[in-house]
C-alpha cells in the first residue's frame, strides 16, 4: 500500500488546502486595504466640504449652495434615524481639525452625511458626488475560488481512475478476471489505461496459447507413456526392462511437474482455510512415503492457501528433504508462523539460489531440477517466505507465512 504522505490524492488535497488558506488571507487583506481606502477618500471629502464652506463665508446662500452642489453636496435639514457615526483613525481626525471646523461623518443606507460644526452653528450635508461601491474584491475573490474548487475538482475527476486502475491491477495479480473496458479520456491516465489493458489482453493471449500448447503435449505424451508402461509390464524382467520401467516412470513425473508449473504460471489461486496436517499427509500418500520415515510435530494450525499448489510445494519439499536424507526420520514441525522441513545431509555443491532454480539438480541424484523450484515459485504466489539454512550437518527448509 502507498503511504498517506506519498500519496498523489494526499498531495492534491494538502495544495488545494494550502491554495484555499492563502486565498482567504489574500481576501481579508484586500478588504482590509479596501477598508483604509475608503477611509481616506472619506477623510479627502470631508477637508473638501470645510475648504467650500470656509471659502464661501462671504457669499449668499444661493451661491454658496451651487458651490456645494457643484462639488456634490447637498445641504439637508435633520439627520436620518438609521444613520451611525464612523469613526476615523486619529492622524485622519487630526487632518480634519486644521480648519477649527469639527467634522462627524454618518453612514446610513443611501451614503455618507457629513456633520460640520464650528462655534454654535451646525451644517449637515449629503455626498451626492460618493463613488460607486464596486465590489470587486469579493467578484475577484469569488471567482479565483470557484476556479480553484474547479480545477481540484477537475484534476480530482481525472486522478480517481488511478485508484480504480490500481485495483484493476492488484486483482489482476491475485488471478481474477479483470474488465478491460477501454477508457474514453483524451488524458495520459486514459492512456495509460488503455496501453496496459492492450497488453494484458496480448498477455492473456499468449498465456491461453502457451496453455493449449502444454495440455495438447502432456496429452499426446500420457498415451504412449501409458502405452510403453503397459508393455514393459508384458516383458520379463530384465536390465533392460528395469531400465525402460525407470524411463516411463521419470517422464511420467516430469509429465506431473509441468502440469503443476503451468497452474503456478497461470495466477490462479483459489485459496481456503486448509489444516497443516492434512496437507502433509496428502504429500506424502502421493510420494507413497512410509509414515515411520518422517517425524511431524506441532502442525495443527490452518492457514488460508490454495490447497492443490500448497500441498505440491510441501510434495516437494518432502521429495528433497527424503533423497537428500543421510539418516531417517526427517523432521518435520510448525511453530504457528513458520513450517519447518529437516533432514540430515551433506552441503550443497552450489549456492541456494542456484538450488532453486529451475532444472538445477545434484548431479547423479536422478532428479528433474524442478522440485525446489515449485515450492520456491508456489511460496512467491502466496507471499510467503522460503528460507534455508544449513546448520551442523542439517539442512532447514523453512516456509515464514
Amino acid at each position: 500500500m502507498i503511504s498517506r504522505r506519498h500519496s498523489v490524492f494526499f498531495k492534491l488535497h494538502a495544495f488545494f488546502l494550502l491554495a484555499l488558506i492563502v486565498l482567504v488571507l489574500l481576501f481579508f487583506s484586500a478588504l482590509a486595504e479596501q477598508e483604509r481606502q475608503k477611509l481616506h477618500l472619506l477623510a479627502h471629502r470631508s477637508m473638501e466640504l470645510s475648504r467650500i464652506i470656509d471659502e464661501t463665508k462671504a457669499r449668499s446662500c444661493m451661491e454658496k449652495n451651487h458651490e456645494l452642489a457643484e462639488a456634490g453636496f447637498k445641504v439637508m435639514d435633520a439627520k436620518t434615524p438609521k444613520c451611525e457615526a464612523i469613526r476615523l483613525p486619529p492622524p485622519m481626525q487630526s487632518k480634519l481639525r486644521s480648519r477649527n471646523i469639527k467634522v462627524t461623518i454618518y453612514k446610513d443606507d443611501v451614503g455618507f452625511i457629513y456633520e460640520l460644526s464650528e462655534g454654535h452653528c451646525t451644517m449637515l450635508y449629503r455626498d451626492t458626488a460618493e463613488g460607486k461601491t464596486y465590489y470587486f474584491v469579493w467578484f475577484l475573490f469569488f471567482a479565483l475560488l470557484g476556479g480553484l474548487v474547479s480545477m481540484y475538482l477537475l484534476l480530482w475527476s481525472n486522478l480517481k481512475p488511478l485508484k480504480y486502475l490500481y485495483e484493476q491491477i492488484q486483482r489482476y495479480g491475485e488471478g481474477e478476471e479483470i474488465d478491460n473496458s477501454p477508457n474514453n479520456g483524451k488524458d495520459e491516465i486514459a492512456l495509460i489505461s488503455n496501453s496496459l489493458y492492450d497488453a494484458l489482453e496480448k498477455q492473456n493471449r499468449l498465456k491461453k496459447s502457451r496453455e493449449l500448447f502444454l495440455r495438447n503435449i502432456m496429452h499426446e505424451l500420457k498415451t504412449p507413456i501409458t502405452k510403453g508402461k503397459l508393455i514393459v509390464e508384458l516383458e520379463d524382467p530384465s536390465p533392460n526392462r528395469n531400465l525402460l520401467a525407470k524411463l516411463f516412470l521419470r517422464l511420467e513425473h516430469l509429465i506431473r511437474q509441468m502440469a503443476e508449473i503451468e497452474k503456478m504460471h497461470a495466477f490462479s489461486l483459489s485459496k481456503s482455510a486448509k489444516s497443516l496436517d492434512s496437507m502433509i499427509f496428502n504429500a506424502m500418500d502421493n510420494l507413497m512415503i512410509e509414515e515411520d520415515s518422517v517425524e511431524i510435530s506441532g502442525c495443527t494450525q490452518s492457514i488460508m492457501v490454495d490447497s492443490d499448489l500448497f500441498t505440491s510445494a510441501l510434495q516437494n519439499l518432502i521429495d528433497n528433504a527424503i533423497r537428500h536424507a543421510t539418516s531417517y526420520p526427517i523432521h518435520i514441525d510448525c511453530d504457528g508462523a513458520k513450517i519447518c522441513i529437516r533432514n540430515s545431509g551433506e552441503p550443497l555443491k552450489r549456492p541456494v539460489e542456484e538450488a532453486l532454480q529451475a532444472f538445477v539438480t545434484e548431479r547423479g541424484d536422478g532428479g528433474l531440477g524442478l522440485g525446489l523450484y515449485i515450492a520456491q515459485s508456489v511460496c512467491e504466489l502466496h507471499r510467503f517466505d522460503l528460507q534455508y539454512e544449513y546448520n551442523e550437518g542439517i539442512h532447514h527448509f523453512c516456509i515464514r507465512f
